[in-house]
């Protein structure tokens, strides 16, 4: 299923990890070896996101991961993640998307303490007005610190360009609540220990799909157990802090990808 902008609005959506080489850059082998393991189950890409460690990655990184994406995409669209602590900023690196090719941005509120409601709705009215793509709403207060109520994210929902709502708000009841308001776009679950709390949605952003892409795109279509998704998740520490270490360290030894670095310093983690 599709968008009417042409996003999908259902299936397993991959928050693809940041493959360093041994000299720092974004390794180019390491994403086309990683979109090669995952293409066959998922419906669309999404890097530099919260797995990706978008937060913290510096321009020049985060525009080559987006273009090796791009590249090596076997066909599927690739959703940008736009994780800068500012509306200007976000503007900025979701224009740059565009006009790399991405097919859409995901994009968080703007970060940091005192950011009020009305501010986050204003955030999201400047990204639609000025972004010639569709929008993700990534609701999550993890990285930003902030997180749109309700009402609010029922108004961003009806903002013409948004298409969908990435919830990793971490409240499964909050999540059933906005699918019973029934919004005008598509609701993805953000997290694997919820998914099955959270019957109904469209579609779900894992983690857990850089390493069983196939186990997901199963339990989506009722092939296999939420008792399948939480031991995979215990396995591969998926609830900790720094995940997306994890993440690349079983893909480093599956050789999925050269070296388990990340970008982000250990202890800054969001």
């Amino acid at each position: 299923m599709v968008t009417a902008l042409g996003v999908p609005s259902g299936g397993v959506i991959v928050p693809l990890v940041t493959p360093l080489a041994a000299d720092g850059s974004v390794s180019g082998p390491d994403v086309a070896r990683l979109v090669a393991a995952v293409a066959g189950h998922v419906v669309a890409l999404v890097p530099g996101l919260s797995t990706g460690e978008g937060w913290a990655l510096d321009d020049d990184r985060w525009s080559a991961v987006v273009s090796h994406t791009l590249a090596h995409r076997r066909g599927l669209p690739v959703l940008a993640g736009t994780q800068r602590r500012t509306t200007a900023e976000v503007v900025a690196r979701a224009a740059k998307a565009v006009a790399l090719g991405a097919a859409g941005v995901v994009v968080p509120t703007q970060s940091g303490p005192g950011v009020t409601q009305r501010e986050m709705y204003e955030h999201y009215v400047a990204v639609t007005a000025t972004v010639a793509a569709p929008v993700v709403v990534y609701h999550e207060s993890a990285v930003t610190g902030n997180l749109l109520d309700p009402a609010t994210l029922l108004r961003v929902c009806e903002l013409e360009g948004v298409v969908a709502v990435k919830d990793s708000g971490g409240d499964p009841a909050a999540t059933r609540a906005l699918l019973a308001a029934a919004p005008p776009v598509a609701v993805w679950q953000g997290y694997e220990d919820l998914v099955a709390q959270t019957p109904g949605v469209d579609g779900c952003v894992l983690a857990l799909a850089n390493l069983e892409p196939d186990l997901c795109a199963r339990y989506l279509a009722g092939q296999a157990a939420a008792a399948d998704l939480d031991a995979a998740c215990a396995r591969y520490r998926l609830t900790e802090p720094d995940w997306y270490r994890h993440v690349k360290a079983h893909l480093c030894r599956r050789g999925v990808i050269s070296t388990a670095a990340a970008v982000t310093p250990v202890g800054e983690e969001p």
